[in-house]
């Protein structure tokens, strides 16, 4: 299965062919807060394993072995699937946001533009869990950990957050926790 960016970038020159400027324009706003988040990436392992000199000048000579450092940074610094899922469910969250802003200043047609930009990204999701799944999800984890009211909600969310997140509403989740944890 292609990656996500595989998959952006295939579909961006689709969109280009067929015309379709919303499309084009927001798998291209992806691609840049991606990219933006692995050249950050880049520049936080840089500054770790001390290529400091690189990040500050422009022409800097580098041995064949800092060279060779610097290449092999580069060639393994790249954005996990959990890492790319993550800036797209920020994009997201972001057209939410802006949704519901644009709704409570009755700005409608911002709104509808804002909803139809969401619906692009939303295609990139994985696929969602079934309501069933995601309840049994929720009963095993509170029987793995114990937990025995609101209080314990940490010890279950924990771990479901590690198997749900990008599958689910973690909103939604953590409701549904709060509340079968509030009645025993």
């Amino acid at each position: 299965m292609p990656s996500l960016v595989e998959r952006l970038n295939a579909d961006l020159k689709d969109a280009m062919r067929a015309g379709d400027a919303l499309r084009r324009d927001e798998i291209r706003g992806v691609l840049a807060m991606i990219k933006t988040e692995q050249q950050t990436k880049l520049t936080r392992t840089l500054s770790k394993q001390g290529f400091t000199q690189i990040l500050r000048a422009d022409n800097v000579e580098l041995s064949p072995e800092q060279q060779t450092e610097l290449d092999r940074i580069r060639g393994a610094n790249v954005l996990s699937e959990d890492e790319e899922q993550a800036i797209l469910r920020q994009r997201i969250n972001q057209h939410r946001q802006s949704i519901d802003a644009f709704s409570q200043g009755n700005r409608g047609d911002l709104a509808a533009t804002e909803q139809a930009q969401l619906a692009v990204d939303e295609a990139y999701l994985p696929q969602q869990l079934a309501a069933a799944e995601v309840e049994e999800a929720i009963q095993t984890a509170i029987r793995e950990s114990g937990a025995h009211g609101p209080r314990e909600q940490g010890k279950v969310m924990g771990p479901l957050s590690a198997r749900l997140r990008g599958r689910a509403d973690m909103k939604a989740v953590a409701a549904r926790v709060q509340a079968l944890l509030s009645e025993s």
